[in-house]
């Protein structure tokens, strides 16, 4: 495994490694989830924003984490709580496209886990915090090698769309040495995550549908969800839609489901905006933090990328073309000169 690469991407925050751990317990008191939250007054202004969104619409102007507690329960405040914190981890990075577009698809995967949990017989809230860090050994390579794998991505998009096979797992382990899976077992030791979270976001195995579904097979389900409702990283237009994988579900699963798949994208959408509300403003040079670090992985040969594509402007060196156009200005200042 190259793991030096990986072992600098930042640290998933502190704050977040203890969130989990209280919300795997259910004799943890309302006082001390605040007493945690209280800890980043970031954080819980993050709480007490998404509170008076429209997601909610309460009646009263939510100004307190105290006051938020009863009114959200502690579960969701959990959830919005991690939900902030990954927000936050990648905000630096946010301005890929390709990392926005992987932050809604586990923002996502999380809302749909959150869905099944009750007919699974899961917590709401361990469900949502397994649907939203599955995914993170594919944060670890994204921030690690951003550049390379946006082109392998774009580059598997061609291939998917055109109908030919594209294995990504062999394409990711071929140029960084790791797949995703085996990054996000390394990633999940790296940043201590609880037990039951590390199972998720290794390889899944295929979930028995005649069996009760374990905390894997419910995010399982909800991958293959999001990717039918159009929340993929990785968009295949050959593959099925939502009507064709509900006839492969539980029929407890399928009950908790709406049957038309523009009712549930629609509602997802609305959820997804409200937690995900990125400012104009915050495009700003900070956003670049994560995009100047310089990681001690080994620099990667672009020819091996599959049809890698260079960046526009990437083929010809700039300086001819900065000469070319002092040329024509002192030209242009001779000529008045003798005009005159």
């Amino acid at each position: 495994m190259n793991a030096r690469a990986l072992s600098n991407v930042p640290a998933f925050p502190p704050v977040a490694a203890k969130l989990l751990r209280v919300a795997a317990d259910e004799n943890a008191a309302a006082t001390d989830l605040v007493r945690l939250l209280r800890s980043d007054p970031a954080l819980s202004g993050e709480i007490i924003r998404y509170a008076n969104s429209p997601l909610f619409s309460f009646t009263v102007e939510i100004r307190t984490l105290a006051q938020a507690v009863p009114l959200l329960g502690m579960r969701k405040i959990r959830t919005l709580a991690l939900s902030a914190i990954g927000r936050t981890y990648l905000r630096a990075a946010l301005i890929i496209d390709e990392l926005r577009v992987y932050w809604r698809y586990s923002l996502a995967c999380a809302l749909l886990a959150e869905t099944l949990a009750r007919p699974c017989g899961i917590p709401e809230d361990m469900a949502y915090s397994a649907g939203l860090l599955h995914d993170i050994g594919r944060l670890g390579l994204m921030v690690a090698y951003p550049t390379d794998y946006s082109v392998m991505l774009q580059a598997a998009a061609r291939k998917l769309k055109a109908g030919e096979s594209f294995d990504l797992l062999e394409y990711e382990r071929s140029l960084f040495g790791v797949d995703r899976f085996e990054a996000g077992v390394f990633l999940a030791r790296q940043w201590n995550l609880p037990e039951e979270l590390a199972c998720v976001v290794g390889r899944m195995t295929q979930p028995d549908e005649q069996h009760e579904l374990d905390l894997a097979g419910m995010v399982r389900i909800a991958c293959r969800l999001a990717n039918c409702l159009g929340f993929s990283v990785l968009p295949n237009p050959h593959g099925a839609c939502y009507e064709e994988a509900l006839k492969d579900l539980p029929a407890a699963v399928v009950a908790a489901l709406p049957r038309q798949a523009e009712q549930l994208r629609l509602r997802l959408q609305r959820e997804i905006d409200a937690l995900d509300q990125t400012q104009p403003a915050e495009r700003s040079r900070e956003m670049q933090t994560l995009l100047e670090v310089e990681y001690p992985g080994e620099k990667l040969d672009r020819s091996e990328l599959p049809h890698a594509e260079e960046p526009a402007g990437s083929r010809w060196p700039l300086w001819p073309a900065v000469l070319a156009g002092v040329a024509v200005v002192l030209i242009l200042v001779l000529w008045m000169r003798l005009a005159g």
